[in-house]
C-alpha cells in the first residue's frame, strides 16, 4: 500500500474511533428517563435537606433549603455537568422556588441537565 492510503485510512479509522468516543460520552442519561415526580412540601421538614443524583457526567448533589415549610434556596455542593451550559442550574432553582414544586418547564438547550437537577431536588426533600 502507499503512504496515501495509509493516510486515508488513518483518517477515516481516526473518524470512526471518534464518531463512537462521541456516541459514549454523550450517551442518553437516565436523568431523561420518566416523568419527574413533583414534591409535597407539607411533608418535609424546615432546615437544610441535601440530595444527590448519580448519572455519569450528570451527577449532582444540591442543598435545598426550607423555611417555614418554602423552600428558599438551593444551592450546588458539588456538579459534574458540561461547563458551557452556565445559566441552566440558575433557571432551574428559580423556576422550581417559584413554583414551589419540581414540576416545571425545563431549561431549553438543557433539558438532561435540568433533569438531573429536578431530581436531586426530589431526593433532598423525600420523605
Amino acid at each position: 500500500m502507499t503512504k496515501k492510503r495509509w493516510v486515508i485510512i488513518g483518517i477515516i479509522g481516526t473518524l470512526v474511533l471518534l464518531l463512537v468516543l462521541g456516541f459514549v460520552i454523550i450517551n442518553p442519561s437516565n436523568a431523561y428517563d420518566g416523568a419527574i415526580a413533583g414534591i409535597n412540601l407539607a411533608n418535609v421538614s424546615d432546615g437544610v435537606h441535601t440530595g444527590t443524583f448519580e448519572d455519569g457526567r450528570f451527577t449532582n448533589t444540591l442543598n435545598v433549603h426550607v423555611e417555614n415549610g418554602v423552600i428558599i434556596r438551593i444551592e450546588i455542593i458539588n456538579d459534574v455537568v458540561a461547563s458551557f451550559i452556565t445559566n441552566a442550574s440558575e433557571e432551574t432553582f428559580a423556576r422550581v422556588i417559584a413554583a414551589q414544586d419540581t414540576r416545571i418547564d425545563v431549561v431549553s438547550g438543557s433539558t438532561i441537565t435540568t433533569n438531573a437537577y429536578l431530581r436531586a431536588i426530589e431526593n433532598a426533600l423525600k420523605n
